[in-house]
């Protein structure tokens, strides 16, 4: 008698167990599991990205490109109005690697020869001495620049302007230690000291490293407005401060 009820109660608990996992299991494929809830909630809301609207920015790189000459614009036009302004790229005379700042590889995207047609080029510095001595980035200057919105240069990426002869009868700006040798290289250009970009409409020069951020949200606020800049600066939580009216009549 003992034996049978023994069995009696293994048999109900197995069933009950079954029922139980079977529970669980029509459960799980009923409803999305708690990573994919996650997943889910985390992914952002970076707007409706229509590439036929687009504008092309491409950034020149080269071998001993400056890091932040051409990683701070990249950021802040990649970056526009949630991602939707703008197709950034890399360009360079070759396919090659290059080196910026002796630790960070450059894969370039695209050569002169397959280069979307660019709206926005911008020329940073670094090596510069390398780029000046290349005819075909030269042409490639003037080529691009008959067609394109904004040619923008930063830091020593003005020498590059000049010697394509962009900067003739303008203003320009370069990085502090190189004011002199752009006078000298640039007989024709008035330069600016102590500005952070200096804009003669298309052509667009920055002082160095971090003023390229400053141009570049300038870029925005031109092509854009100046609610697309200030969200693009927000986001980037970078303190940006527009050009006053006093700094541009220095």
């Amino acid at each position: 008698m003992f034996k049978r009820l023994v069995f009696t109660l293994t048999i109900l608990a197995m069933m009950a167990m079954i029922g139980f996992t079977s529970f669980l299991m029509v459960g799980a494929l009923d409803s999305p599991s708690a990573n994919a809830r996650e997943e889910k909630a985390v992914v952002p809301n970076l707007g409706t990205t229509n590439m036929k609207n687009k504008r092309n920015v491409a950034i020149l790189v080269h071998e001993g490109v400056e890091l932040l000459d051409f990683a701070g614009p990249g950021e802040v036009f990649a970056s526009a109005n949630h991602r939707s302004a703008f197709q950034v790229y890399t360009v360079a005379a070759s396919a090659a690697e290059v080196v910026s700042q002796g630790f960070v590889t450059v894969k370039p995207q695209y050569t002169f020869a397959n280069c979307p047609p660019p709206d926005v080029v911008i020329l940073p510095g670094g090596r510069t001495d390398i780029p000046l001595n290349d005819p075909a980035v030269i042409s490639w200057i003037k080529q691009s620049s008959q067609k394109a919105e904004v040619v923008m240069s930063v830091c020593t990426g003005a020498f590059l302007l000049a010697k394509a002869g962009l900067l003739d009868g303008r203003e320009a700006t370069t990085h502090w230690s190189a004011i002199a040798a752009l006078r000298q290289e640039a007989p024709k250009t008035t330069v600016r000291e102590n500005r952070r970009f200096v804009d003669n409409g298309k052509v667009i020069t920055a002082a160095g490293v971090s003023a390229g951020i400053d141009a570049s949200l300038h870029v925005v606020d031109k092509l854009l407005g100046r609610e697309a800049a200030e969200q693009t600066a927000h986001y980037m939580e970078y303190r940006w401060q527009p050009e006053s009216d006093s700094e541009k009549s220095r």
